[in-house]
Parts: structure tokens; C-alpha cells; sequence
């Protein structure tokens, strides 16, 4: 089961809400066809493990962001050494995290450092916006993200990578990527990574796609080449759909 299905709840649920989810994912996921990993708040991962712990459920846990430091005064922030143990995975350079909260490529780079660092797979999100898209500069902006994201780390270390890729103009719009799209854009993010690392460190790191992903797209991105799973943000909130997705 190579296939990685990743929900991202964003800043949704409450701990009752939460578990009230999680719950309901461990009884109806009966067949998945994908590795599952949920990232809810970090309020709600103490109770997400126990929950997922106690019942021995094939459910995996992931951050929504990270400290690019291990410690120190940063007030309301989450450092590595406090996820590792909590959680296997970590998303890192969210469109949302790029452009709401001003994080740039540096920072982003430095913040895959410190998941490789804590023994964390971090899950690094790329994408171009509508006009880098409109003006021919969707490739360039995902190579440039790529380039300098993966700076800080060491070819070896990149093979515990997760690459999604997620056009900003499709996340949260309704507005859904033509397969042709992400298919081009997967080719070229697999040709960079061998490129840059080989074809052995290539094979190994998985490329979603996210992006208004839903349980009826799902599958024509699923069936692309070398696109390995889904990053899914609002349908992972839906247990229904969510559990539809991760055993198509």
C-alpha cells in the first residue's frame, strides 16, 4: 500500500469534535487503499494518538506546522522535539502559511530542517498562484520553491520527503485543476527531484495533489503517473467522503 492520503482540518474541530471524527474514520475505513494520515489542531493530537493508540487503528498522525527552532522564546509556537513521538508527519510551506502569515522560502527551508532534524517526514507543500499560472510561470515558481525549500537538507535525507503539490487558485475555490495540469506539473517536479537527486532518492518521495480535492475528482488524480496520494483539506472534515476518498 504505497498510495498516502493526508487530511488537513486546518483550523476546525474541537477536541469533542475531533475525537467524535476520528472515531467515526476508525469504524468506517474498513478497506483503505492508501496510508491515512489525519493533521488535526495541535489542541487535539495528545487525544488523536490516545484515540488511535488505544484501538491499534492503521491511522497515522500529522502536524499542520512547525518551529524551524528546537527551543526557546517564541510564544505560542510548536518546536520539533515537542512532535516527535505525537506524530509521524508534518505539513511545511502551506499556501496559507506563504501568503497569510508572510512565511518565505528561507524560512520554509529551514522548517523541513528541523522535521528531518526531529525524525519527522515533512510534508512540503508547492504551488503557483493565479497569475505566476496566467503569466507562464507556474513551472519557474515550483522549481524556484523546490530549489531553495530543499537547501537545507542533505540528498540522503531527502528520501524522507512528501512532496504536494497544490495550486493556490484550486485550495478552498471549488475550482478544480484539470487532470492535464497536474500531471504536467507532477512530471516536472519528479524530473527535478531525479535530477537533483538521482533516480533512487526520486522513486522514494511521494507526490500528491491537493487542491478542492473531493471524493469525486479523486480518482482521475489518483490514476495519474507518479502522483502518489492526496493532500485533502475541506472533505476530510466529512467522514463519509473522507472514508469514500481513502478506499477508492
Amino acid at each position: 500500500m504505497n498510495r498516502l492520503v493526508v487530511g488537513n482540518w486546518k483550523m476546525n474541530m474541537n477536541l469533542r469534535q475531533a475525537e467524535t471524527l476520528i472515531t467515526r474514520l476508525r469504524q468506517q475505513i474498513t478497506a483503505p487503499t492508501a496510508s491515512v494520515v489525519l493533521c488535526p489542531s495541535f489542541v487535539s493530537l495528545a487525544k488523536a494518538q490516545e484515540i488511535i493508540l488505544s484501538h491499534k487503528t492503521f491511522l497515522q498522525l500529522g502536524a499542520q506546522n512547525i518551529n524551524d527552532n528546537d527551543e526557546g522564546a517564541f510564544t505560542g509556537e510548536v518546536a520539533g522535539p515537542m512532535l516527535k513521538g505525537l506524530v509521524k508527519y508534518c505539513i511545511v510551506g502551506h499556501s496559507e502559511r506563504r501568503i497569510i502569515y508572510q512565511e518565505d522560502n528561507e524560512l520554509i527551508a529551514r522548517k523541513v530542517a528541523a522535521c528531518i532534524r526531529n525524525k519527522l517526514t515533512p510534508i512540503l507543500c508547492v504551488g503557483e498562484t493565479t497569475n505566476a499560472r496566467q503569466d507562464g510561470l507556474a513551472q519557474r515558481t515550483v522549481l524556484d520553491q523546490l530549489e531553495t525549500n530543499l537547501s537545507e537538507i542533505t540528498r540522503d535525507e531527502a528520501s524522507n520527503l512528501v512532496i504536494a503539490y497544490e495550486p493556490v487558485w484550486a485550495i478552498g475555490s471549488g475550482v478544480n485543476a484539470e487532470p492535464s495540469i497536474v500531471q504536467a506539473m507532477t512530471l516536472t517536479i519528479h524530473q527535478y527531484l531525479f535530477n537533483k537527486y538521482g533516480q533512487a532518492i526520486a522513486d522514494k518521495i511521494a507526490i500528491l495533489y491537493g487542491g478542492s480535492t473531493n471524493v469525486d475528482n479523486a480518482s482521475a488524480y489518483l490514476g495519474l503517473h507518479k502522483v502518489g496520494g492526496l493532500l485533502v483539506g475541506g472533505a476530510s472534515l466529512n467522514y463519509k467522503e473522507f472514508s469514500s476518498i481513502c478506499q477508492l
